[in-house]
């Protein structure tokens, strides 16, 4: 067994353990709890993507890490200015309008913010890298 498929099932674990032990520290029934169904979760998630992977014939090797990275970083910034911005008026007032604004903007806005920033970031760092390679490859060709 690879250590790789071994990360899918333990990093959500790990994760949902912690968040357990933030929400009740005393107890670690919420600890144990979260983590099993992180636990369950990495699991699923491992089967369905190598499912998909399998049934779909897809290249792993042809991932682009760029996009990966870009939306990484996308969530990061989208989430960030989706708050400072004032993003979740704006969500607000066209999704669900008589949510009351002053405890739900916040969240709103990085919800918000990261959804679009994950698509941007993605699409974004992928033509960035794209662009790159094929400026090299016409000055290659032009040599």
């Amino acid at each position: 067994m690879k250590l790789s498929s071994l990360l899918w099932p333990l990093v959500p674990a790990c994760a949902a353990a912690v968040y357990g032990w933030l929400v009740s520290s005393t107890d670690l029934k919420a600890a144990i709890f979260l983590g099993m169904v992180g636990l369950i979760a990495g699991s699923l998630g491992r089967m369905l993507v190598s499912g998909v992977h399998t049934g779909l014939r897809v290249d792993v090797k042809k991932t682009s890490v760029a996009g990966v990275l870009g939306a990484l970083l996308g969530i990061v910034a989208g989430g960030y200015l989706g708050v400072i911005s004032g993003f979740g008026s704006w969500m607000i007032a066209t999704f669900n309008p008589g949510l009351p604004e002053m405890d739900f903007r916040d969240s709103f806005g990085f919800i918000g913010g990261v959804f679009i920033g994950s698509v941007v970031g993605a699409i974004g760092m992928a033509a960035l890298v794209s662009l790159v390679q094929w400026n090299r490859a016409g000055k290659e060709a032009r040599k």
